[in-house]
C-alpha cells in the first residue's frame, strides 16, 4: 500500500484521522508539536503515542516525502539543498543568514513548484519549464529539513524559491496555515511572505480572502513593453492594472504591498523611478530592489552608482525602500539563481 505523507493533514483532518482510529481530537495538537516543533524523522519518536498507534501511523502515512540529495554552503554563509522528490523530481530551498552568521536573522526560502510556467527571462527557474505543484507536506518538509541539517531553527519564511506560489495557490495557502499553527512551527503570519510575477486573479482572491501574511510582487520594469520580454505575465496582467487593483482593494489596516524591482542596467533611469512614482502613486507599498544576479540571461547588470542614482529618485516616493544584498551567488543560491540542479552543474 502506498503511504501518503503525513505533512498534508490539516489540524481539522489531523483530528478526523485520529478519530477513525480510535483517538481523542488532542492527538492532532500532539502530532503537529512532534511533526514540526520538535521535528522527528520517525513515528517511533512520539514516545506519548501508544505503541499500537504508532504502528497504524507508520502503516499509513510518510513523514518526509522530500530527501537530501545535496547541500552547498556559500562564502557568505547561505546553504542552498537540494532535494528529490519521491516521484524522482528536485527543487531547491535556501537557509540565508542575514549578516552572515548564526545570531542574526535566518529565513528559509522555499519552493511550491517543480519548475515554474512564467517563463521569466532572469530566471534559471523558467528554464526548466513547469513538471507540476508541490503539495503542502513537500512545502512543509522544506524547512524541517533544513532546519535538520542545518541545526538552526528560522524565524522568517519567503515563498520566493522555485515556482509561481499562485499557480499552487491551495497547497501554498493550506501550507502557510500549517506554519501558523500554535502547537507546530508556530511563526508568525507576520514572518510569512508569499511572492507572486503579478497574477491579478491570484492577487484578488488573496486579498477578498483575507489572508494575514506579507504580498509581495515582482515588477522589474515600468514600461509595459519591456517588462513583456523579460515577464510575459504582463501579457495578461499588466501592472496598471495590478496598481489598480491595490489602490482600490489592498487593505489600509494591512501592511504594505513589497514590490519586488531586479536591477538591470536598462531598467533604472530617471524616467523609470518618475513612472514607478507615477503608476503606484496612491498604493500603499514599499520598495524591495535587487541588483540583477548574473546567469545565461543575456541581460546587464547596473553599475553601483546607477543604483546609487536609481534609489536617490525614488526617495520622493516617501515609501519604505529596501536595497537588498544578494546572498548565495557563488553557489547558484542567489535570486533568479535556483534550477534543481547539482551545484557543480547549475555553475559550470
Amino acid at each position: 500500500m502506498k503511504k501518503s505523507p503525513i505533512k498534508n493533514l490539516s489540524a481539522s483532518e489531523a483530528e478526523s484521522l485520529f478519530a477513525e482510529l480510535g483517538e481523542k481530537p488532542y492527538r492532532a495538537s500532539q502530532l503537529f508539536n512532534w511533526l514540526y516543533e520538535k521535528n522527528v524523522d520517525s513515528f517511533d519518536a512520539m514516545t506519548n503515542f501508544s505503541k499500537n498507534l504508532r504502528s497504524r501511523l507508520e502503516e499509513l502515512y510518510l513523514i518526509s516525502p522530500i530527501a537530501l540529495e545535496e547541500r552547498a554552503i556559500s562564502s557568505d554563509g547561505t546553504e542552498k539543498y537540494l532535494f528529490r522528490t519521491v516521484d524522482g523530481h528536485f527543487i531547491e530551498s535556501v537557509l540565508i543568514k542575514r549578516d552572515g552568521s548564526e545570531e542574526g536573522r535566518l529565513t528559509i526560502c522555499i519552493s511550491s513548484q517543480v519548475g515554474c510556467p512564467m517563463g521569466c527571462r532572469f530566471c534559471r527557474t523558467a528554464k526548466i519549464g513547469f513538471r507540476r505543484n508541490l503539495s503542502p507536506a513537500e512545502i512543509l518538509d522544506q524547512i524541517c529539513q533544513v532546519r535538520r541539517l542545518s541545526g538552526l531553527k528560522n524565524d522568517n519564511i519567503v515563498f520566493m524559491g522555485m515556482g509561481e506560489p499562485f499557480m499552487n495557490y491551495e497547497n501554498v495557502m493550506k501550507a502557510a496555515e500549517i506554519m501558523n499553527y500554535s502547537f507546530g512551527f508556530h511563526i508568525s503570519v507576520r514572518r510569512i511572505t508569499i511572492s507572486t510575477c503579478g497574477l491579478i486573479k491570484g492577487i484578488e482572491r488573496y486579498i477578498d480572502e483575507k489572508r494575514p501574511y506579507n504580498l509581495a510582487i515582482s515588477l522589474n520594469d515600468t514600461v509595459p513593453e519591456k517588462r513583456a520580454e523579460v515577464m510575459p505575465v504582463e501579457k495578461a496582467n499588466p501592472m496598471t492594472k495590478i496598481a489598480e487593483l491595490l489602490e482600490r482593494k489592498f487593505p489600509i489596516s494591512r501592511n504594505r504591498v513589497t514590490l519586488e524591482y531586479v536591477m538591470r542596467a536598462d531598467n533604472i533611469s530617471r524616467e523609470d523611478a518618475g513612472r514607478l512614482r507615477k503608476i503606484f502613486r496612491r498604493g500603499r507599498i514599499k520598495l524591495n530592489l535587487i541588483r540583477l544576479n548574473r546567469g545565461d540571461h543575456g541581460l546587464t547588470p547596473p553599475s553601483e552608482s546607477e543604483v546609487a542614482a536609481f534609489v536617490r529618485e525614488l526617495e520622493i516616493m516617501n515609501v519604505p525602500i529596501t536595497v537588498r544584498k544578494s546572498f548565495g551567488d557563488d553557489i547558484g543560491a542567489a535570486c533568479g539563481q535556483l534550477a534543481g540542479t547539482r551545484y557543480g552543474a547549475a555553475n559550470s
